[in-house]
């Protein structure tokens, strides 16, 4: 919802629903004026698998953010995540002519157009197309085309799709909790957008975002993203092996987790992990701790690293990793980070410039802000849209750029 310059938002997280208000003042910083965060109920893998609770949760959340930012909300842009994402590669060409000429702008959109109407499964839906690189006669690794001659111009693109019930089940949970879906961006992207910066996109980076249940991550390069996917494991699968391990309750485990969380063994006193075997209620050392969260944190880093699988082109990115999500935050993880994916790694959990961030609770805000920021974007590009011809505004190019319709889904895929 767009309210002058207040954008609304909400980030529909593993195990945390987080809404925030936020404006863009006169020099373009973004400024928190409310939020509010709601444990998810009713939501699990990226779906409402329970309408009546999943709503409910959602009313609540908004009605926080509403008391908190003393505004009344009536729709909200919101993130899309699980399983049901798919990363695909696809391949469009367009003839420019008989005779060579330069490329228009009008090819680049032709380009565009055929790369989004490409075939896929009937069941999913494409989110978003994002050139990678173009070739004109066969000339390849070209970023701009634009005014280079030639008589045949070809895009790679990179496309995520969805499922087309899952989607059509995040409108409805929205509608039922008597709000309006106003349009909504893949979450990877939506913390790509907040924690990444012009350079980072251009040397290349891989992102990685360790979640409560899930790791999502995403590869850019030369400016564009090249690939993404998920790992059904996160941060409380860490919780879960602590309760397991030192015989605690899951709320006793989180807590330990918090406030004395370590992943990587050498940076601690050593410890044998017989006690774990042999002891009714081991010690908690920092030893013991990081022997029973190292070997979980690896495996999701390694299972990052061979999802991408491209182990050469994992060594060129320059500016390595950035690693950020609540499951991130143990003493040792941008160590061990490190040495599994041998590339310099940098945590970052909130983005450059942001005004009001001391308000924000302790949390993974990134997504949420990021969909702010797109948001916030666009709105400027619909106020240039509608001052030049009275078209645009931020909902309406939102619906342009997400709710395709059926038709635009009909070329073979390349996973």
């Amino acid at each position: 919802m767009s309210q002058g310059r207040l954008i609304v938002a909400c980030d529909f997280g593993t195990t945390t629903f987080r809404a925030l208000v936020t404006e863009t003042n006169e020099n373009g910083d973004l400024e928190v004026i409310g939020f509010s965060e709601e444990k998810a109920e009713g939501f699990q893998d990226g779906d409402f698998v329970d309408l009546g609770k999943g709503s409910r949760c959602i009313a609540r959340t908004m009605r926080r953010l509403e008391a908190d930012s003393d505004i009344y909300v009536s729709g909200f842009t919101y993130t899309i995540s699980g399983s049901h994402l798919h990363s695909v590669r696809a391949t469009a060409q367009v003839p420019i002519g008989p005779a060579p000429r330069p490329i228009r702008e009008s090819d680049l959109a032709e380009a565009r157009n055929r790369a989004r109407s490409m075939s896929i499964p009937f069941d999913q839906k494409i989110l978003t197309v994002t050139p990678v690189e173009y070739a004109v006669d066969r000339v390849r690794g070209i970023v701009d085309p634009l005014g280079r001659m030639g008589s045949q111009l070809e895009m790679q693109a990179h496309l995520i799709t969805g499922s087309r019930s899952v989607i059509h089940n995040l409108e409805n949970a929205i509608e039922t909790a008597k709000y309006k879906p106003l349009g909504e961006e893949v979450d990877i992207l939506a913390t790509g957008t907040a924690l990444l910066r012009p350079t980072d996109l251009e040397q290349g980076v891989i992102l990685v975002d360790v979640g409560g249940l899930a790791t999502n991550w995403a590869v850019y390069r030369k400016g564009s993203i090249v690939a993404n996917g998920i790992v059904p494991l996160g941060g409380d699968h860490l919780t879960a092996d602590l309760a397991h391990g030192l015989r605690v309750t899951g709320k006793e485990a989180e807590r330990v987790k918090v406030t004395r969380g370590v992943v990587l063994r050498s940076i601690v006193e050593e410890v044998s992990i017989q006690v774990l075997f042999e002891e009714e209620r081991p010690e908690e050392t920092p030893g013991l701790i990081a022997a029973i969260l190292e070997p979980r944190v690896e495996e999701i880093f390694t299972h990052v690293k061979n999802d991408f699988g491209d182990l050469r082109e994992l060594a060129s990115l320059g500016a390595g990793v950035v690693l950020t999500g609540g499951g991130s935050r143990c003493q040792g993880t941008r160590q061990l980070c490190e040495e599994v994916f041998d590339l310099p790694v940098e945590r970052r959990y909130l983005p450059d410039r942001l005004i009001g961030a001391d308000r924000l609770s302790d949390g993974q805000w990134a997504s949420v802000l990021g969909l702010s920021i797109w948001a916030a974007r666009d709105a400027e590009g619909s106020d240039e849209s509608e001052e030049g011809n009275g078209n645009g505004g931020l909902f309406n190019r939102l619906r342009d750029i997400f709710r395709r319709s059926d038709d635009d889904d009909t070329m073979a895929a390349e996973a």
